[in-house]
């Protein structure tokens, strides 16, 4: 008895590198962009630490609290005589301090927007840095134009501390994580950054930059810092008072800083050059980034990584939101019901009912049977043999070639013609045809030249064709450009190859003088 006649086996090309990194899938699935229009710079937002996680934007001589359910605006702070700055709320999410241009710091309920607490006369210049005591719910400090840092207590009408080791605006502010006595970091337009006590009241560590500070980050754990001086990201080791990395991928100054509550730690930057780069806190390396149309002043996501809020010089606020897993049906419910109402049908109509035909093809579908069922087993069904499996069956080589060439499937193509390589049956398969026949073979060969999966394969079909119709051409012009265009693409894969194995050589010798 004869063997079965096997289908031939589709070839399993390797797979091809990924066009996207996941870390670049993470950060695009941020979309649903909302745009906004504030009335000047939004120099600053803050995500409430507490859930829902709300958050204050400062513009102007307002702050907006917005709704991170909604993304829409639930509060508005007017209560300042100048422009306002920082606005900042407290860890359990009821109060929010901010100050402004006139040097007076303020606090309000968040419930009622009522004032809690004002000093004013104190900084007696802008203050556009302020930051909420972590660990101590009625604490916060404020650094301003004054060259001072002054640390607050809701229950006392004047400064608790005051530190003046600065010479020229603090802009930038921020608690020491994890530090029990209260450490403060503060950043300078006199190119330092310093780490305060509040027990010496003098600074316990002073980093120098070469350029104004803009911005200061400590990570959580408290032992590393990263300092915005100019356009380069200098990473500290606090405990060993060395630099870590220099991150220099801004073109033009870095005005903010914030990191992921996450478990995987990324760090995002934002710059007059209205670039976000996005950094891996283990590596240090850029990992994404998004480009803005205006330079950017202030960038924040939320603890739970739902929200990215970032704003820029000419008042536009942009808030990226992620689709949560569970939401993404609701979503695409809602995008389907929304579709049914534009086309006037109901969405909260029935199924449309079944008719007698279709009811009687599907009677029995729905049964799960008794328990007394008999299980027959069925021999499975043999698959129809396919028109060019008969053909390479039969020897028909030539026809085998065209039917697939003709299907259009390129990868069934380079499984018959591997097929064919292997039965050493290619030059009969190509032989015995006319200008019709030999244009879509150049044609795939065409399209494949570059694709290094099928590179070995085109090359076997494409001297093929020169051994067989070498002496043909001159005689057509068609064929003759489809030959040239060929030529013209082997050409251009070469002179790829050529430069790729320059830049190894180059490369090779630049990591041999580093060893």
């Amino acid at each position: 008895m004869a063997a079965p006649v096997q289908r031939l086996q589709a070839t399993k090309l390797p797979t091809l590198p990924a066009s996207t990194t996941p870390e670049q899938r993470y950060w695009r699935s941020f979309a649903s962009p909302l745009l906004i229009h504030e009335y000047s710079s939004v120099t600053s937002i803050h995500f409430s630490p507490h859930a829902p996680h709300d958050f204050a934007v400062t513009s102007s001589s307002l702050i907006k609290v917005f709704s991170a359910k909604t993304r829409a605006v639930s509060k508005t702070i007017s209560r300042f005589k100048d422009t306002a700055y920082a606005g900042q709320i407290r860890a359990d999410g009821k109060v929010l301090a901010a100050a402004d241009a006139g040097g007076t710091v303020q606090v309000f309920d968040m419930a009622s927007r009522a004032v809690l607490r004002s000093w004013a006369d104190v900084h007696k210049t802008p203050v556009q840095a302020l930051r909420w005591n972590p660990r101590e719910l009625t604490q916060l400090a404020t650094a301003g134009d004054d060259a001072t840092v002054r640390l607050w207590d809701l229950a006392v009408n004047a400064p608790v501390t005051t530190f003046s080791g600065h010479a020229d605006y603090v802009r930038s502010l921020a608690y020491l994580p994890g530090s029990t006595f209260g450490g403060v970091v503060s950043g300078s337009y006199d190119k330092s950054a310093r780490l305060w006590d509040p027990r010496a009241k003098a600074p316990a560590l002073t980093f120098r930059h070469d350029a104004a500070i803009d911005a200061v980050l400590p990570m959580p754990g408290g032992t590393t810092l990263l300092v915005a001086a100019g356009a380069v990201v200098r990473v500290w080791d606090i405990v060993a008072a060395r630099e870590l990395a220099a991150l220099s991928n801004h073109q033009k100054t870095v005005t903010a800083l914030a990191h992921t509550s996450g478990a995987t730690r990324r760090v995002l930057t934002g710059g007059l050059d209205g670039h976000v780069k996005i950094y891996d806190a283990a590596s240090w390396a850029v990992v994404h980034g998004v480009k803005y149309p205006k330079p950017v002043l202030s960038v924040a996501v939320s603890p739970d990584e739902r929200h990215l809020a970032v704003g820029m010089v000419d008042g536009l606020l942009s808030i990226r939101t992620r689709t949560a897993a569970g939401a993404k049906d609701a979503v695409r419910e809602k995008n389907r019901a929304l579709d049914l109402i534009a086309r006037g049908i109901d969405p909260r109509a029935g199924a449309k009912k079944r008719s007698q035909a279709m009811a009687r093809r599907l009677r029995g579908a729905d049964s799960t049977g008794a328990d007394a069922d008999a299980v027959v087993d069925v021999a499975p069904r043999a698959k129809r043999e396919r028109a060019f499996d008969k053909d390479l069956r039969k020897g028909r080589y030539g026809a085998a070639l065209t039917r697939v060439l003709a299907a259009g499937d390129s990868g069934l193509v380079l499984t018959v013609l591997k097929e064919l390589i292997y039965r050493n049956a290619l030059a009969t398969a190509l032989a015995h045809r006319d200008e019709d026949g030999l244009r879509p073979v150049v044609e795939w060969c065409v399209r494949r030249v570059g694709d290094p999966r099928m590179v070995a394969v085109v090359a076997e079909v494409v001297g093929g064709v020169l051994d067989l119709y070498s002496h043909a051409l001159g005689q057509s012009a068609e064929f003759d450009k489809l030959i040239r265009k060929l030529r013209g693409r082997v050409a251009a894969e070469v002179e790829s190859a050529r430069m790729a194995s320059r830049a190894g050589g180059m490369l090779g010798l630049l990591m041999g003088g580093n060893e």
